[in-house]
């Protein structure tokens, strides 16, 4: 995929939170730190436990999120993501290993902004990275809000 296809596909996704105050500027700059990646179904994208290196914007298929438990070999699914979704966040704030597998449940296709590339970015246009980072802290907030939720909702 081309930069300018590449471009297109994120012009596409605007509506998501994570590039929902980026205008066609900011989008233009963006888009060439971003990689095109395509996962055939029920292949692993990452296994919890590996070091984490990028964080992915589902532009079609689906992923299955899913978390081991305390019984080996038993693994919880906590998400299905679809088209929009992103997916691997948590590795661009911390240096922690994945918290999760990630396997695609059908044809997948991606945008994977990698850790260093998203670094460079930052340095280059760092008002455009400041609004890419308050839109990933705004879902990292809606995340632990829901989650919070789950676990009141049990107890």
């Amino acid at each position: 995929m081309t930069d300018h296809s590449i471009c297109e596909q994120l012009k596409k996704m605007r509506h998501e939170m994570i590039f929902s105050q980026l205008d066609d500027e900011d989008i233009n700059k963006i888009s060439s730190f971003f990689e095109l990646a395509t996962y055939p179904a029920h292949t692993v994208v990452f296994k919890e436990g590996e070091p984490g290196d990028f964080m992915g914007f589902i532009v079609s298929g689906k992923l299955e999120v899913k978390k081991q438990t305390e019984f080996k070999g038993n693994q919880l699914i906590i998400a299905i993501l679809g088209s929009g979704a992103l997916f691997g966040e948590l590795s661009i704030f911390d240096s922690h290993n994945r918290s999760a597998t990630v396997e695609a449940v059908e044809n997948t296709t991606m945008l994977i902004l990698r850790n260093e590339t998203l670094d460079n970015f930052m340095h280059q246009h760092p008002v455009t990275g400041i609004k890419v980072l308050k839109n990933l802290i705004r879902i990292l907030s809606l995340r632990l809000r829901k989650a919070t939720e789950r676990l009141t909702d049990i107890f």
